[in-house]
């Protein structure tokens, strides 16, 4: 898994994510905030990271309003993730390591 962390990318509400493609959305500074990308990328880690099969795009709400919007997303922190026709989330700091991990392995399935 190839982990880019963008907190201050040009935020671009038109382009929609990949199946391989994660967003974490986050407000920064916040200790769930900060929970959730720890415990995200302790997961991807743990699951493999280094296959290139999926990518962290991390988004901070406070400056990035209009792409969150777009997203659904009106709590933080917020994953967001593609399937093959399906949008994913979970809502939280991501600390339930097995729901993360199956969230995770139906992304990268073919």
């Amino acid at each position: 898994m190839t982990l880019r962390s963008r907190p201050n990318l040009p935020a671009d509400p038109s382009v929609k994510p990949d199946p391989s493609h994660l967003r974490l959305y986050i407000a920064q500074g916040t200790p769930n905030s900060t929970r959730a990308e720890q415990n995200l990328r302790t997961a991807l880690d743990e699951m493999g990271a280094g296959d290139g099969t999926l990518r962290l795009e991390v988004i901070d709400v406070s400056t990035h309003v209009k792409l969150a919007l777009s997203d659904g997303v009106i709590v933080t922190p917020t994953l967001v993730g593609r399937g093959r026709n399906e949008r994913h989330t979970i809502l939280g700091d991501l600390s339930n390591t097995p729901k993360l991990h199956l969230f995770l392995g139906t992304l990268r399935e073919p």
